[in-house]
């Protein structure tokens, strides 16, 4: 009753917080009160994608699956309400309210079913619901899809389920409930033809298909599909054109019947057609990111290098006379609110690991040309300031940083940072240049793409995975391996501690490593330890793969595929390899500071000074260091990482190489090979729930280390000591990305 308690105490802060607190910031009126809007609406639950789905599937029994799912998502996008409020220009919702979610139910049954009672009360991202809609959740839909979920189904073909979503060591449970995320839509090529110069690639496809070639089986149904689609949103465009006449027929008031005309005539050529302005480039990006969002379960539609592909339209529009850079910055504000609007629907369990219905848009500006030279405009300082004023969660604003950034974008950057949003990110140009070299192809192969490609496309997806925009399909967030709790399983022969939380305690969740007791070297350590992670890494791909196949059979993505280069010429779904460059499922590392800290304490204390026996460590964390605080207080005296201590900070470097190592030997089902790294957001606190005390003195549930970072508190010699201990890991071996969160206090910058 006591946790319950305090849930419910949570969840009505949350609340209190959310209903009714405006945010009237923005560079106009008009902004202002989109602002308020959209921050005066509680997140809540759609099911209109739900009931569609539901009636396409119960219609099509026995069709193949691939049919099926392109008819639900058509169904989807034709029959999408069209909602035009007060003050916006930008058309789109992807749902009946602002802040509402649409429920992927092929996704989401499973867990649904449990979770629809806690929904607007539980303690992380609460949701809103319609008692009526809820009711019909509960009767209609959910009985229906529960057992066809991909969860559900692939929960029967793997022998550990349960290890692999609920152990806290190694997790895949994003990748069961989240397909169709982590993606950088190829906004260039959509631009040159307009969803219309795909739909008539596809006719001409869907007119070569040789009945006689075994090769061509199965494409008459792709096309067929993508051509229903891609009408489908023609006809919501049409459907928004409509609406905002039937505004303007009403409105008294002679600018916003204006605004609302000048609305429908947009929606009347794109995304139909290929944009002629600024103002329709945007309304097809944000048209095409909603329903990407709609369609998909997960986080990360990627608005990729916003900057380079919208500027030729900016620059004409400033020379022709009919756009200003007010303007220009007003209705990309627009689209940060609008973007910000979307919230993620997960699992309880997800909550923990990815809350605060973040959906990870991620918008860049900056880097380097095709020819190496700097790419920056004015659109780049506009994206920087329009953050600055309109001061949303979403998209998260990067800049790509190059030997060649100007200091005035710079200055720009750092105005923005200092206003404590979390925006920009910082990512250097060469780094995820390299990174994507080396994406998808092992230990000893390459990436299909250019280096041209990679200059001019290239951006990081979602928090900080590498991607090339319209080249690349694969879930890059997928499974997570908990390096706190495999040095668990080291100190007990594979044995999950018994008094920790979460699936198997007390059972055998590792290989038997021996027990530690008896190693005489550190050597023997290290192995025992390299070991664990080896398997538990081995085990979560292996799951992740079945995974990977029934997405291929039975959750395919047309939308996906359309903005995919290669898919419609090879009639292939992007699920099933179409794209490109196929990459994922990956696997990233929580923890890496506590396994190298675990590591540097049993070196050092145990092995080289004598100071500990590896008995008397193992009884002191077997107890959480109950009455052994002397001893503890000595574990954490040890040197740690992110001091520029080459002894923590050299071990710090071994685990990261093997890590991605091991990662990059693995081999996925489209052909692939799997990209490590490290895991993003606050995973470490629900992680850290489920970890054991430690060898480096860190208590039993407590979180573990953020990101690649320093474990809290413990980078005690300053920033730049941090900074360079950082700057010694191999950064390109980690395929899929790093992220490093630095905390810095204001007591520092003042010393």
């Amino acid at each position: 009753m006591a946790e319950q308690s305090v849930q419910e105490v949570g969840s009505k802060l949350g609340m209190e917080w959310r209903d009714g607190k405006s945010a009237e910031v923005g560079s106009t009126r008009r902004i202002q009160q989109l602002n308020r809007l959209l921050h005066a609406n509680r997140p809540s639950v759609d099911i209109h994608r739900t009931r569609c789905f539901t009636k396409i599937y119960k219609e099509t029994e026995g069709e193949p699956y691939l049919r099926r799912r392109y008819k639900a998502c058509a169904e989807t996008y034709r029959t999408l309400p069209p909602v035009i409020y007060d003050h916006e220009q930008l058309a789109g919702w992807q749902g009946k309210k602002i802040r509402c979610e649409q429920i992927n139910i092929e996704m989401h049954a499973d867990w649904l079913d449990a979770d629809l009672d806690e929904m607007r009360v539980r303690r992380f991202d609460p949701f809103e619901i319609d008692d009526e809609d809820l009711e019909e959740l509960r009767s209609v839909h959910i009985p229906y899809w529960k057992d066809k979920t991909l969860t559900a189904v692939w929960a029967k073909m793997v022998p550990f389920p349960k290890k692999v979503v609920s152990s806290g060591i190694a997790d895949c449970v994003n990748y069961l409930g989240s397909n169709g995320s982590h993606f950088i839509p190829g906004y260039a090529k959509l631009f040159e033809t307009g969803y219309k110069g795909v739909q008539d690639l596809a006719r001409e496809c869907l007119a070569k298909i040789d009945p006689n070639d075994p090769g061509d089986l199965g494409k008459k149904d792709f096309y067929e599909g993508i051509i229903d689609v891609l009408d489908s949103i023609k006809t919501l465009a049409e459907n928004y054109a409509a609406k905002a006449r039937e505004l303007a027929s009403k409105e008294t008031r002679a600018q916003r019947k204006e605004e609302l005309l000048e609305i429908a005539k947009i929606m009347d050529w794109v995304p139909w057609n290929p944009p002629r302005t600024f103002r329709e480039a945007i309304q097809a990006v944000w048209m095409t990111e909603m329903l990407l969002f709609v369609e998909g379960a997960g986080p990360s539609m990627t608005y990729g290098r916003f900057d380079q592909y919208m500027y030729p339209y900016y620059k004409k529009d400033i020379e022709q006379g009919i756009l200003t850079p007010e303007k220009a910055m007003e209705l990309i504000e627009e689209l940060y609110i609008k973007t910000t609007n979307i919230p993620w629907f997960q699992s309880t369990q997800l909550t923990y690991y990815f809350g605060g219905y973040y959906r990870y848009a991620h918008l860049g500006v900056g880097g380097l040309d095709k020819h190496g030279r700097d790419a920056s405009n004015e659109l780049s300082y506009l994206c920087l300031r329009a953050m600055r004023h309109v001061r949303t969660t979403a998209p998260s604003v990067s800049m790509y940083l190059h030997a060649k950034t100007p200091d005035s974008l710079l200055l720009e950057a750092t105005k923005l940072a200092a206003e404590g949003m979390g925006h920009p990110s910082f990512f250097d140009v060469e780094t995820y240049s390299q990174m994507l070299e080396y994406r998808g192809g092992g230990l000893h192969g390459k990436s299909p793409y250019t280096r041209d490609q990679i200059l001019e496309l290239g951006s990081p997806i979602g928090c900080v995975e590498p991607g090339v925009a319209g080249l690349q399909y694969g879930h890059t967030d997928s499974g997570i391996i908990n390096l706190g709790a495999v040095m668990s399983l080291v100190l007990n022969n594979g044995v999950k501690p018994a008094g920790v939380v979460g699936w198997g305690a007390g059972e055998a969740c590792g290989p038997p490593t021996g027990d530690p007791r008896t190693f005489k070297t550190f050597d023997e350590f290290m192995q025992a330890t390299q070991k664990q992670l080896e398997y538990a890494i081995k085990e979560v791909h292996a799951h992740m793969i079945v995974a990977e196949k029934m997405i291929a059979e039975q959750h395919q993505l047309p939308l996906f595929s359309i903005h995919s280069q290669g898919c419609i010429e090879k009639g292939i779904d992007v699920t099933q390899g179409g794209a490109y460059c196929n990459i994922g499922p990956t696997i990233q590392a929580v923890g890496l500071a506590d396994m190298a800290n675990s590591l540097a304490a049993v070196k050092k204390l145990v092995y080289d000074t004598g100071e500990i026996t590896m008995g008397d460590l193992c009884d002191a964390v077997a107890s959480n260091f109950e009455h052994n605080e002397i001893l503890r207080m000595k574990l954490r005296k040890a040197p740690k990482y992110g001091n520029d201590d080459d002894f923590a900070d050299d071990l710090a470097c071994n685990i990261f190489q093997f890590f991605a190592d091991t990662v990059r030997s693995l081999q996925c089902y489209r052909g692939n090979y799997s990209d490590p790294a490290i895991q993003m957001v606050q995973a470490n606190v629900g992680f850290g729930e489920m970890t054991w005390a430690l060898p480096s003195g860190r208590l039993a549930a407590k979180p573990l280390a953020d990101t690649m970072s320093a474990e809290q508190q413990t980078d005690v010699n300053g920033p730049t000591a941090a900074a360079r201990s950082y700057g010694k890991l191999n950064f390109p071996a980690f395929t899929n990305g790093t992220l490093l969160n630095m905390w810095i206090s204001r007591s520092e910058l003042l010393k």
